[in-house]
């Protein structure tokens, strides 16, 4: 018997190389697709990037180039004439209608493009420079040395002033808890303040025994006290680098007061006087500018000074009385008026104020322990924008100045970040 033989069907064969193929086809198209995708993506990155890397260099360019401006009017002008004329009418610009503070100004507003020429694309916003010598510095409260003793006449003095200074703040703050925001008004009175006090005492003291005030049984926070903290706090028994480590504290943590509340009153640097490295910074009492300030910023500057307080009477011996303090406090509304009269004539020198106050006070001598004709220390915040990038200078400086005219000799940068 014989067989014929038998071929597989082409047609079949060729459906079925046809649908391979197509497959592939597609499979190769999806992936092309894909690529040119990422890589259209990549490539808007790339370019976003080359963009914004652009606008951060004319931006820190231009925020450099103010830094610069500002610090050479800083050395170079007549400190009374910078303020109260170039950066006035700066400041101008960004506020309307009320009286601007300079040693509290306003925060920095942006400004349209183009306000300075040489920068024609790029936005600056309000400077933001403010003197610093009559704020109350941390480190104060202890010596070079950190072993001052609790209850000492220079510590009474110095909580007093702290005291002082708590017991006028009117504190909103606000609390996330999941999606409700709770805002919550701080009224913070003596036995508030004095455990703060005592524990920023043992911050910066350089022994391990607590600060207990024998007036109130106030108990201030060493190593023990932060062994609980979440995240674990190490106390640092040394002097505040930065003015937000006053947040890690013991007491005052909890208390949640904004940062911005601190920096009204408060500093960590040796303000009220040209900057020595080895001068006792915690002699140096905090100054307030006679030729800056507003009435009511002198009235709130001496009003520290009050003794005839419920925290200071428990300690009123002889021995830790400040009379010319006190007086001054009493006659604040006085100097006050008398340091801002209209028209405001410009005080030059220490013997000018007191002159000015020698009908006001029998003390007109320690006029130069609360008032100066011109400040020593700055803080500086400077920001500029080009295509929605934004850079931004803060720093901290000191000068020294001649002692006859007051011109500044020596400028020194104490801090400088530039983002």
């Amino acid at each position: 018997m014989s067989h014929l033989p038998v071929s597989p069907p082409s047609s079949l064969k060729t459906t079925s190389q046809q649908g391979i193929a197509l497959l592939i086809t597609l499979v190769i198209l999806a992936l092309l697709a894909v690529f040119m995708t990422e890589f259209s993506f990549e490539t808007k990155l790339e370019t976003r990037g080359i963009q914004n890397y652009q606008a951060s260099f004319k931006a820190k360019n231009a925020v450099k180039s103010l830094f610069k401006a500002v610090l050479q009017g800083l050395k170079g002008q007549n400190e009374t004439k910078f303020f109260r004329e170039h950066l006035n009418n700066l400041l101008k610009l960004g506020t309307i209608g009320s009286e601007i503070s300079f040693l509290n100004p306003p925060q920095p507003v942006r400004l349209p493009a183009g306000v300075i020429s040489d920068f024609p694309d790029v936005a600056f916003y309000t400077p933001y420079i403010r003197p610093l010598d009559h704020l109350y510095n941390l480190n104060r409260i202890q010596p070079k040395s950190r072993t001052r003793i609790p209850e000492t006449k220079a510590d009474v003095r110095l909580a007093n002033q702290f005291i002082n200074i708590l017991t006028k703040w009117n504190i909103t703050t606000n609390q996330q808890i999941g999606n409700t925001v709770l805002s919550q008004n701080i009224q913070l009175n003596i036995n508030d303040i004095l455990p703060m006090y005592a524990a920023i005492f043992d911050w910066l003291d350089k022994n391990s025994e607590i600060y207990d005030s024998s007036i109130y049984g106030t108990i201030g926070a060493e190593k023990n006290s932060y062994l609980a903290a979440n995240p674990e706090i190490e106390i640092k028994d040394g002097f505040l680098d930065k003015l937000s480590e006053i947040q890690l504290i013991r007491g005052i943590n909890e208390k949640r007061i904004p940062l911005v509340q601190w920096e009204k009153g408060f500093t960590i640097f040796p303000v009220g006087n040209k900057y020595d490295a080895q001068a006792n910074f915690s002699l140096i009492k905090p100054r307030i500018n006679v030729n800056l300030a507003t009435y009511e910023e002198i009235i709130e500057f001496l009003d520290q000074f009050d003794q005839n307080t419920a925290y200071f009477i428990n300690y009123s011996q002889k021995n830790y009385d400040d009379i010319y303090a006190q007086d001054y406090y009493h006659k604040r509304e006085e100097i006050a008026a008398e340091l801002t009269k209209i028209p405001r004539s410009k005080l030059t020198s220490g013997e000018d104020i007191k002159n000015k106050l020698s009908h006001i006070t029998q003390y007109d001598s320690k006029s130069s322990e609360y008032f100066i004709p011109f400040n020593y220390w700055y803080e500086i915040n400077l920001k500029t924008e080009i295509d929605n990038v934004q850079a931004e200078v803060r720093a901290v400086v000191s000068v020294d100045r001649n002692s006859e005219n007051g011109k500044v000799t020596k400028l020194i940068i104490h801090n400088f970040l530039l983002r």
